[in-house]
């Protein structure tokens, strides 16, 4: 409560502050509207019924890339559930894997990451226009994935209209905390009604340095200073075509995708007798290592992916708009222990989307939409702990909104026949989930407006809760699924009051989150001795051995608060200068009372914003609160501050302009762990670094 009554007061004087310096300065800052590319209808955010949050590129430059559930994680809601610095999943309000759905230009990332926290989203933030974050139920837009929300990462892959000139940028940086060298570059072009894209970029680190010992309770004799197996090896290259014509547009892309990253905090059960911990002594953790100790997990990814993309304008009477977007993946994971597979992943998918913008009809105006998805999961190896399945999913939807004077209303609905079937003995599993909401948004005064929204969502199981059952040795768990779990429904209530009005900008978000049959990972304590059980690989009970987890159902209550106030208080001959105040918290119960498992922590923090001229200075701090509120058999979580600044200086060319940026991270060196990590306890987050960096905008 300390903290809250801090920021409560930070925030009055920031609001005084403010008001004071309307009367001085007659300049009122303006900025261009942001449109969603999620929602079907664009509409810009300002407008939406439903809580929404976008980074354009400027921004997304400056966070951390090393994942997109590190861009995204000091977001307003918004936390990650990190494992290590190769795999990172976006985590809103407290719910992750399977029920946020992560996008590429509205289509999903068909990769393997919502099987398990350690695989990593085949997904390059780096090469983001802007990424919008929706929070709360998206089931009604992109599925039974989305029942806690989406991230989607738009990028100009296959552009709409032709460039009138060649355009892109280059991107580059040095980090010190890992030997981290990234680099990037975009290219658009045009000739006559073809438009072309190419992009490119690589990533090279080593283990990254941290302020202490790896584990929260570290062995005698435990190294200081390093997180070994955290390096990073990873490319990414993609080209794309459009024809634009002037009844609309067709685009093919086609991106190709590695990734080589290790997985720390691996102690594998049957490496007897050795400590693990004194192998790198008397060497700096910059220098060049094999990772073959047989206790390591690395992962390798390859894939290839095709995407399509277009739009037919005014095709029929009535209809304003027919868009199409698909995408089929070719995704292959491997974990590897030394030299040998002990998981192979392989993951062929199809997804597509066709959406129907309607004239206005009775003063309603919206999109009338289909949806398709078809999955094709090959498993193999000694520790594959989901077996082969397939799956697939029909779906249609609606979403229709209309503006009446100081009142605009939303209304949707969806409903999808999903399946699932294990390759082995042809189990099936079949779920009908339906989807309907509503919200309204009312601008009771100039500037200010009050909305709610209502929805009812249905999730149909994942399939590693169907199906998985096995050891998972980079997780160092034993996973049991469970094939009678019935689909989760939820009743999400969201109410919120902003005021947008050109010097003091503030939103204020309330939300209950009441769900039914909700499916959670938990640990077993069959024994009743207040210890977790653990296993052999065969599943019969070891005291050293993998954790035993299996997949529950009960129902669940998530209840929380978001509030964010951003002040311009220069925007003239001295200069810009924004200050921004946050807050969010989330508190999630069973109907037992006991907490749910890896739920975000209280947070707080602030960013100043400063420019004058060329330069550009930025300084961000984040409290993360301890959490206390641990599942059963979870351990509680320690806070920490983390204080992040930035200076960039812009010089600006007739050709291209190129800016240059220095970055300090974690400058108090926090040993800092999140809650909603299932590492948590054996891999802290980076410790302090520097960066420098440039990027040439053309």
């Amino acid at each position: 409560m300390k903290d809250l009554k801090t920021l409560a007061g930070s925030v009055i004087l920031v609001g005084v502050l403010a008001g004071a310096h309307a009367q001085e300065v007659p300049l009122v800052p303006t900025l261009e509207p942001m449109i969603i590319r999620a929602d079907p209808l664009e509409r810009a955010e300002a407008s939406m019924v439903r809580p929404v949050s976008v980074l354009k590129r400027e921004h997304i430059l400056t966070r951390d890339l090393r994942n997109i559930g590190e861009t995204v994680s000091q977001e307003l809601g918004v936390s990650a559930s990190d494992f290590g610095p190769g795999a990172g999943r976006p985590v809103i309000r407290g719910l992750g894997g399977p029920r946020v759905r992560v996008l590429e230009n509205g289509i999903g990332a068909m990769d393997v990451s919502t099987i398990s926290p350690d695989h990593a989203v085949a997904l390059e933030p780096l090469f983001a226009e802007q990424i919008e974050i929706l929070r709360g139920p998206s089931t009604l837009l992109y599925g039974s994935g989305a029942s806690g929300g989406i991230v989607n990462v738009v990028n100009h892959r296959i552009l709409d209209a032709v460039p009138e000139d060649i355009n892109g940028d280059l991107y580059g940086h040095y980090n010190s905390v890992a030997d981290d060298f990234t680099g990037a570059f975009r290219l658009n072009a045009g000739a006559g009604n073809f438009a072309f894209h190419l992009d490119g970029m690589k990533r090279h680190t080593q283990d990254y340095s941290i302020p202490g010992y790896a584990d929260a309770v570290p062995e005698h004799g435990a190294r200081r200073g390093v997180l070994k197996n955290s390096d990073i090896r990873a490319e990414n290259f993609s080209g794309g075509v459009s024809y634009v014509g002037e009844q609309g547009f067709l685009g093919v892309a086609v991106s190709r995708f590695r990734n080589h990253y290790g997985v720390p905090g691996h102690d594998h059960p049957h490496a007897e007798g050795e400590d693990g911990h004194d192998d790198h002594d008397g060497h700096d953790h910059h220098e060049h290592e094999d990772h073959e100790n047989h206790n390591d997990v690395r992962v390798k990814q390859r894939q290839t992916r095709f995407d399509i993309k277009g739009a037919v304008y005014d095709p029929l009477p009535g209809l304003k708009m027919v868009k199409t977007r698909w995408g089929y993946n070719d995704h292959t994971h491997k974990e590897l222990e030394g030299h040998e597979v002990g998981t192979l992943l392989n993951n062929r998918e199809w997804e597509g989307r066709v959406e129907m913008l309607h004239q206005p009809l009775a003063g309603w105006d919206g999109v009338l939409g289909l949806q398709y998805q078809d999955r094709n999961l090959s498993t193999a190896g000694e520790e594959a702990f989901v077996p082969g399945s397939r799956s697939d999913a029909l779906s249609v939807f609606m979403l229709e909104k209309q503006a009446l004077g100081r009142w605009h209303f939303e209304l949707g609905g969806r409903y999808e026949h999903q399946q699932a079937i294990r390759k082995a003995d042809d189990f099936k599993v079949s779920h009908n989930a339906v989807s309907i909401s509503g919200g309204a948004n009312w601008a009771f005064l100039d500037g200010y407006a009050l909305g709610t929204s209502i929805t009812h969502a249905q999730r149909a199981p994942a399939l590693e809760e169907l199906f998985s059952n096995g050891p998972h040795f980079a997780t160092g768990s034993f996973e049991v699924g469970n094939t009678s779990l019935r689909k989760e429904k939820s009743n999400n209530f969201d109410v919120y009051v902003r005021r947008r009005d050109g010097y003091l900008d503030w939103t204020l978000n309330l939300f209950a989150n009441l769900i039914d049959d909700f499916i959670y990972l938990q640990a077993v304590d069959r024994a009743g001795d207040g210890l977790a059980d653990r296993v052999d690989r065969e599943g019969r009970l070891d005291g050293d051995g993998l954790l035993l987890l299996n997949y529950h159902q009960t129902n669940a209550r998530l209840l929380g608060v978001e509030f964010e106030t951003i002040a311009h208080l220069l925007n003239d001959n001295r200069g810009k200068l924004d200050v921004r105040l946050w807050t969010d918290y989330v508190r999630g119960r069973l109907s037992g009372g006991e907490s749910v498992p890896r739920m975000t922590p209280l947070r707080f923090g602030g960013v100043l914003n400063y420019g004058r001229g060329p330069w550009r200075g930025i300084v961000d701090v984040m409290r993360v609160h301890k959490q206390t509120h641990a599942a059963a058999l979870e351990t509680a979580t320690a806070g920490y501050t983390m204080l992040n600044i930035q200076l960039g200086y812009t010089l600006e060319g007739q050709a291209a302009n190129y800016s240059i940026f220095v970055r300090g991270a974690n400058l108090l060196n926090e040993e800092a762990r999140r809650h909603t990590s299932f590492l948590k306890d054996r891999a802290p987050l980076p410790g302090r670094s520097a960066m420098v960096g440039m990027h040439v905008n053309f």
